[in-house]
């Protein structure tokens, strides 16, 4: 149970810092012209795996397997499905970096699942 809410907790975080970021640091980052080494560009891309896969690990407690394969699935939708609709122009733009990113958010889901997978392992 506390691996569920720690889950719950780091899904609501980073769903809420991703749409915060992409309603007022986006547009303000655009509307100045600021170079931000393209950080606004793939905020989206940053976050999607981390509260896609935290919020399902909310609602079951699954194997570590069974996890590395959500982030797996979920890093391939992401990075590679989604922007490749982008690609074909039925949805956004095709971006190498938003590619990059995704790859990373499925990275640091890896990181988060094992830290609180160590730290939490003799407590439900």
């Amino acid at each position: 149970m506390v691996k569920k809410k720690k889950y719950l907790i780091i899904c609501v975080f980073t769903i809420t810092l991703g749409v915060v970021l992409t309603v007022f640091y986006r547009p303000y980052i655009y509307n100045n012209n600021i170079y931000d080494f393209g950080f606004a560009d793939v905020i989206g891309s940053l976050v999607s795996v981390i509260g896609f896969c935290t919020f399902i690990w909310t609602n079951k407690d699954y194997s570590s397997k069974i996890k590395n394969s959500h982030i797996l699935i979920a890093t391939f939708i992401y990075a590679i499905l989604w922007e490749a609709l982008g690609y074909f122009g039925l949805y956004g733009t095709f971006d190498q970096k938003d590619i990059l990113a995704s790859i990373f958010s499925g990275f640091l889901t890896f990181v988060i699942k094992t830290y609180i997978e160590k730290k939490y392992s003799n407590k439900n």
